[in-house]
């Protein structure tokens, strides 16, 4: 009988991973012992990370010495807001369907299990044990946000307006599927826990966004599949980024990939931009870094998608961050979160409601 798949980290053992890793990923020898270690606390809410040191019955220069195990968040909220979503069933079948064909460094997936009805889902990944991970409180420089911009512009010019993406959509949601519509009531519903926990962080005329928002929320979602559609990778920020330091190490690496769906490509610009600097460093940087991912396009083989174009649609991208932080503040007590956590959601939505004032984004509201 197959051993039951970890809920946390702390239940893996080296009987379980040597079950279910394959002979040939541990270099035909047997893991003796897994050294666990907690990463990225405060930083993912969906999921729970750890590192796992493997130690081996006999040399295996072959087998790797980390990997990085992932199962779903301990915490109430956000497990039930993921696994109601679905979110991790969609980033194992990303894992399964998607990643062979996208063109980013992303992990290698060694192992993936999901069962909704029992909530287990486990994913076991390659480690980029030796690349710094980035920083969303911290931000980067500017030369690692271009970086993060012209990978973005490779995934989107990969499944530009692509008929592939129809194949996708048992899994890979896009506006007017139930996914969305489950978001537009989740969103109804967040705007009282919203105004008690961050109303403090939002400017009045930002504030009144959220009720128009709500009163036009469908039409303001299909904007996200006018012209242009592809995969976003839908949780594009640096807490999701790993930069390389050494000199096998990829320049960039991008993991997580829960959130993906199918959108105008200024959604993970949108987020990136508005949640990863502070106001006045976006202000001063993002129409270059926004040439930078628009000549990265056309390198990429997109045409008839100008660079006026593509910065009306990172407006528009903008607006849509107003659902982002009214529904994903409700679904969690900040009391349960450590200092990170908090910092980083009173950040991340600061940030996006100065974001869509500045850049007019009620211009796309009825």
């Amino acid at each position: 009988m197959p051993l039951p798949v970890p809920r946390t980290a702390t239940e893996i053992t080296s009987a379980w991973l040597n079950e279910v890793l394959p002979e040939d990923v541990r270099d035909g020898a047997s893991i003796v012992h897994a050294g666990i270690q907690i990463i990225g606390e405060g930083v993912g809410f969906l999921g729970e990370v750890a590192r796992l040191s493997l130690t081996y019955d006999r040399p295996a220069a072959a087998a790797p010495a980390s990997v990085i195990s992932k199962v779903p968040t301990a915490n109430d909220g956000f497990r039930h807001l993921g696994t109601t979503l679905g979110l991790y069933q969609r980033e194992n079948a990303f894992f399964t369907f998607a990643a062979a064909e996208t063109p980013m460094r992303i992990p290698r997936c060694y192992y993936l299990h999901g069962d909704p009805s029992t909530e287990t889902f486990a994913l076991l990944l390659e480690d980029f044990a030796t690349m710094r991970p980035g920083n969303q409180l911290a931000s980067c420089s500017i030369d690692e946000a271009r970086l993060a911009m012209e990978a973005a512009a490779g995934l989107h010019a990969r499944w530009w307006n692509s008929p592939r993406l129809q194949d996708f959509a048992a899994w890979l949601p896009g506006a007017g599927d139930p996914y969305f519509l489950f978001l537009e009531v989740a969103f109804r519903q967040a705007i009282p826990a919203f105004d008690a926990i961050y109303g403090h962080l939002i400017a009045p005329e930002v504030r009144q966004l959220v009720d128009r928002f709500a009163d036009d929320y469908q039409r303001l979602v299909e904007g996200l599949a006018a012209d242009a559609v592809t995969m976003v990778h839908g949780d594009y920020r640096l807490d999701n980024m790993l930069f390389g330091q050494e000199p096998q190490d990829p320049p960039l690496a991008v993991i997580d990939w829960q959130l993906p769906f199918r959108s105008i490509p200024q959604w993970d610009i949108a987020y990136f931009l508005a949640g990863n600097f502070d106001p006045e460093v976006r202000r001063a940087n993002q129409v270059d870094l926004m040439r930078a991912y628009h000549e990265a396009l056309c390198k990429n083989g997109v045409t008839g998608y100008s660079f006026d174009d593509a910065w009306r649609d990172y407006r528009k991208a903008a607006l849509v961050l107003i659902g982002y932080m009214v529904t994903g503040a409700a679904d969690v007590d900040p009391e349960t979160l450590n200092d990170r956590g908090r910092e980083l959601m009173d950040r991340m939505f600061s940030r996006y409601a100065e974001a869509v004032f500045d850049l007019d984004s009620a211009e796309f509201m009825q």
